[in-house]
């Protein structure tokens, strides 16, 4: 259970982060580059997750034999495979669309007004994200998380390809013990699994409710 919290609260950390980061950035700035980098970063979602990983794995093998090696460097391999590094990193490639386009539909209904406005009180753009877009951007937030933690919680390719030596989620657990035939082993990690997406429905249920009475 500890292992599966801690990579749904690691990865959304970094998706949240670099998600508000990316949305704040095509705010405040035209700049073309900025709207072609963020178009690119949300394809990841359309890619099956073994194909993810293995390319990762492949491209990391690769990297390590022609690039790292040939400097004569130490190899990277492990810090990459088979480690939690590398299964965040995978993640955010495969899960960073949810994200960036949650955070995305927030700020489409925040005027840019608002903004100006702050400027003239005399905010600086730091304070105004701080201050105004955060405590505003809320309820996208608190949804993107949920959607994403029940991405996580149930991703099994990936999770069983680059997971670190003897780390199990509830996912990979259930699938261990099933394709053993060990049924009743399986149920308990499933059933799990059926108890988290449960309440997290129950929290999305309840922030769509809310935002369309508001």
């Amino acid at each position: 259970m500890l292992n599966t919290l801690y990579l749904v609260s690691l990865s959304s950390l970094v998706l949240i982060f670099f998600a508000l980061i990316s949305n704040y950035g095509n705010r405040v700035s035209n700049k073309k580059i900025l709207n072609i980098l963020s178009t690119l970063s949300i394809s990841g979602y359309a890619i099956p997750g073994v194909i993810l990983a293995i390319a990762f794995i492949t491209f990391i093998a690769w990297f390590d034999e022609n690039m790292i090696k040939a400097l004569g460097f130490l190899s990277i391999k492990k810090i990459f495979i088979g480690s939690i590094l590398g299964l965040v990193i995978v993640y955010f490639v495969r899960f960073y669309s949810l994200a960036f386009n949650g955070i995305k539909s927030g700020y489409e209904k925040m005027n840019i007004a608002v903004d100006e406005s702050a400027y003239l009180l005399g905010y600086s753009k730091t304070k105004t994200f701080l201050n105004i877009h955060i405590p505003y951007l809320r309820n996208s937030l608190l949804f993107v998380i949920i959607l994403i933690s029940l991405e996580i919680i149930r991703e099994l390719p990936i999770t069983l390809i680059l997971r670190p030596f003897n780390f199990e989620t509830f996912a990979t657990t259930a699938y261990i013990s099933a394709s053993e035939d060990l049924l009743e082993a399986a149920a308990v990690p499933s059933l799990c699994l059926i108890i988290i997406a449960s309440f997290f429905i129950l929290l999305t249920s309840k922030y769509i409710l809310r935002d369309i009475d508001e």
